[in-house]
Order: structure tokens, then C-alpha cells, then sequence
């Protein structure tokens, strides 16, 4: 049995472990992490700050929502006011990354329902302990959701028309929030749902413990002559540019994503030939392809560096895919990855 199959089974069991990452390209040694990743995960998980004096419902709540026009490539901004009644006591995130946030500083009581994916730990950090909690509804069945007599639902752009113009013809008050792809937008997020929640004294906290743990983490960098050059590549030769998550997930311990740094704005598709004219020190896969031994045994690839050295590496997909403050994790694990010296 791979390794990597070992590794998986540990995460489909949702145990972490101090050195969470097994290296798949040099030998049998495992990737220690600047940060004990258990101990992070626990710090990001449930925080609690002190509650706000002012309880006044109904409240206006005044935001500036970011969104990426993928078709223009482009981001869009705009004003926007949102009424809260009262205070929401039965709350449905409609994404992976809401839940994450919400279940660090809302009461869980008050968490009622959660998609599929939020239940899945090829996607959530918190898999495990959603499954416990339930009930589970796929991310269409807008049915279960009115079911569920939620006072609001937390949507995102990929939420569907379909599914918000049901929630509107039921009478389900809906907030679609905006752009997730930095650590700072995550921060930005965080805030505005303490304050349509009324957990502002929680979310505050939580963004104080990000700026904590990131201070942490930078601390323990070491530093090069050269930045690193980390390529991530996906299925299909997709690679992510500069207002993906894993451009700031780089630039959270210091090294460079290369599909940014070669103009990319938000994911393009490669060949082969650019592949190896961008020469990257690193290449990340996601785990559960077949992509490093893909990359290792093509012929045009055999003088790149990340070949030659074997640093082709797999990442699980759920440090790939975040959009929550666990983007601290996947920054822990990709500089246990990079950075050669031990922490």
C-alpha cells in the first residue's frame, strides 16, 4: 500500500498528527511543520471574545462586497446595505468555508444544517465533527433547506440562481457573501458575519488569533537568497494565478506561486512546454491523481528542476481547496513541504 493511501486513511479518520505530512518525493522522511498543526487546528476551531454592549435589533449592517468576475477576469465592488431583524438563532451555511467560520465563533446550537461537502474531509477540516452534528443536505435541495425553518442562510456566488430565487419565493432571508481568496479577505468575511450574527466579540477574536498564529508562523521561516518557486498543478494542466487562495497560502511563509508570478489571474490551463520554460523548484499535485508519476516520466519534463530533484509533491485536496482561516494549516503544511531546513 502507498504511503500516500496511509496518509489519506488518516485524514478520512479526521486524526491529525504533530508532522501531518508525509513526503512522497525523498524517501521515507516526514515533513515537520514550523507550527504543531493539532494544536493550530484547535486555536482556529473555537475562539470567544467579549460580546459587543450594544444588542439593538433590527440592525443595518453597511459592507462593500468583492466578487470575481471569472468571464471578465476581472473583480467587481460594490455598496451594499443588509437588514438583520433579529438576532439569527437558526443558521444554514450554503458553503464549506462559512461553516468553517461559523463554527469557530457562533454557538453550534445555532448552526442547524450543513451541505454535503461541509460533511466531506476531501473538503471540510471539520468533517468529522459535522457528520456527528447533521443534518446533512445536498447543496440543491433547496427543499431541506426551507424544511429546516431557518431564520438566515449564508450563500456564496456559486451558491446558484436557482437556489437563492428559491429561498426568496419562501421567504428565507438569504446573505450572499463575497470574495474568499486571501487571508485578509477571509479576515474581512469573519467580521462582517460577527456582525450579522452578533457575535462580533467572537469573530474579532478569531481574527486576532489568525494574526497571532501567522506571526508564528512567519517567525519560524527561515530565509533564502532566492525565494522559492512553488508551482501547483491540477488535473487537466489547470494551474491557479494571483487572486487564488493558494496565492496567498504562498505568500503567507515567503515563497512564490509561480502561476502568479507569470501573469495568471486566476486559474489557466499549460503545457508541458511552459511547464518546464517556467522551471518551478516545486511542483504540488493534488493527492488521489496520478499527476507526479504523470510529470515525473515525460520526456519534455526531464530537465526541469522539480523533476530532476524530485520534488514533485502530493497535497491533500482539502488543504487545496480552503477558503476559511484554516488557509493557516495549508500555509503550516506547505512550508513543511518547501523549506529543506527543520523546524
Amino acid at each position: 500500500m502507498k504511503k500516500s493511501t496511509i496518509f489519506l486513511g488518516i485524514i478520512l479518520i479526521g486524526l491529525f498528527i504533530t508532522h501531518p505530512f508525509l513526503s512522497q518525493g525523498n524517501g521515507d522522511e516526514w515533513h515537520k511543520t514550523p507550527l504543531d498543526m493539532e494544536n493550530l487546528k484547535k486555536s482556529l476551531s473555537y475562539v470567544r471574545g467579549e460580546r459587543k454592549s450594544d444588542e439593538s435589533w433590527p440592525r443595518i449592517i453597511k459592507y462593500r462586497q468583492e466578487v470575481y468576475d471569472f468571464k471578465k477576469d476581472a473583480f467587481t465592488k460594490e455598496e451594499k446595505t443588509f437588514e438583520v431583524k433579529n438576532r439569527p438563532l437558526r443558521i444554514i451555511p450554503h458553503a464549506v468555508g462559512i461553516n468553517e467560520i461559523l463554527w469557530a465563533i457562533c454557538p453550534r446550537e445555532r448552526i442547524i444544517a450543513f451541505n454535503e461537502f461541509s460533511a466531506d474531509p476531501e473538503f471540510c477540516f471539520i468533517a468529522d465533527q459535522v457528520k456527528k452534528r447533521g443534518p446533512i443536505f445536498k447543496s440543491r435541495q433547496t427543499e431541506l433547506v426551507i424544511g429546516n425553518r431557518p431564520d438566515l442562510v449564508f450563500t456564496v456566488f456559486y451558491s446558484g440562481a436557482d437556489f437563492k430565487e428559491k429561498l426568496k419565493q419562501a421567504k428565507i432571508p438569504f446573505f450572499d457573501l463575497g470574495y474568499f481568496g486571501t487571508i485578509e479577505s477571509i479576515k474581512k468575511q469573519t467580521l462582517l458575519l460577527g456582525k450579522i450574527i452578533g457575535e462580533e466579540g467572537n469573530a474579532s477574536a478569531l481574527v486576532s488569533v489568525i494574526d497571532k498564529k501567522l506571526r508564528e508562523l512567519k517567525k519560524k521561516i527561515p530565509k533564502t537568497a532566492e525565494p522559492i518557486r512553488v508551482l501547483y498543478y491540477d488535473e487537466g494542466g489547470y494551474i491557479p494565478g494571483k487572486s487564488s487562495n493558494f496565492t496567498s497560502i504562498c505568500e503567507m511563509i515567503n515563497v512564490v506561486n509561480v502561476g502568479a508570478e507569470q501573469g495568471i489571474k486566476s486559474w489557466s490551463q499549460i503545457d508541458y512546454e511552459t511547464l518546464l520554460k517556467w522551471d518551478p523548484d516545486i511542483i504540488i499535485v493534488p493527492e488521489g491523481s496520478n499527476l507526479k508519476e504523470q510529470l515525473m516520466a515525460n520526456e519534455v519534463l526531464s530537465h526541469a528542476d522539480a523533476i530532476k530533484n524530485d520534488r514533485v509533491y502530493y497535497v491533500p485536496g482539502v488543504y487545496l481547496r480552503v477558503d476559511s482561516q484554516f488557509m493557516l494549516l495549508s500555509a503550516n503544511l506547505l512550508a513543511g513541504i518547501v523549506y529543506e531546513n527543520p523546524f
